[in-house]
């Protein structure tokens, strides 16, 4: 109920009055009544759950290059990145990522990353880090970077998580290859 000064005046007001009954089926009413009151009156704030997360996806490179309105110096390549994956909280997915780079250091940041479900709803992301050469066969580079989950629409409106990210560039194929480890901190409907 919305307003449980009310609700305590109704119990208050039944428990005085429960004085002045005779009838027993007016009494078991009664205690239905405050019974049903009682379990009507829950918390309202939205519980929440954490789960693991894990996705595995890939990307492949969509653009690249000199962006001085989206990236400021010294990231002002704009790199953008899309593909498909799955995870088990949000099913199947297709992705895109931006992020700014700097072209010397390969240091990436101003992310703005997307999982979107089958049924369109959100997962939003937020990533940053250094791309640096890997020594994994049939990569170029990797990088091992936090994220942080911060909102989406749909079944993700709210929620939060972090991890780290396990990603492989091949230059040659301009792919690269996801596996996103954390939690994932949803309310629960």
């Amino acid at each position: 109920m919305n307003n449980p000064g009310a609700d305590q005046l109704f119990i208050q007001l039944i428990f005085k009055n429960l004085n002045n009954m005779k009838n027993p089926i007016t009494i078991l009413i009664t205690c239905l009544i405050i019974g049903a009151v009682a379990l009507g009156c829950k918390d309202d704030e939205p519980q929440f759950e954490t789960k693991d997360f894990e996705a595995t996806f890939f990307t492949d490179l969509a653009s690249i290059g000199p962006d001085s309105i989206t990236c400021a110096a010294p990231r002002n390549f704009l790199n953008v990145q899309e593909g498909s994956g799955s995870e088990a909280t949000v099913g199947n997915f297709t992705t895109t990522i931006t992020f700014c780079v700097d072209p010397a250091t390969l240091e990436y940041g101003d992310s703005e990353a997307s999982f979107v479900a089958e049924n369109g709803d959100e997962l939003f992301l937020d990533v940053s880090g250094q791309v640096v050469p890997s020594t994994e066969p049939g990569y170029d580079l990797e990088f091992k970077d936090p994220f942080t989950i911060i909102g989406g629409t749909g079944r993700f409106e709210g929620a939060t998580g972090s991890g780290m990210t396990n990603s492989f560039v091949s230059n040659a194929t301009q792919r690269t290859d996801h596996v996103w480890k954390g939690t994932i901190t949803l309310k629960n409907r």
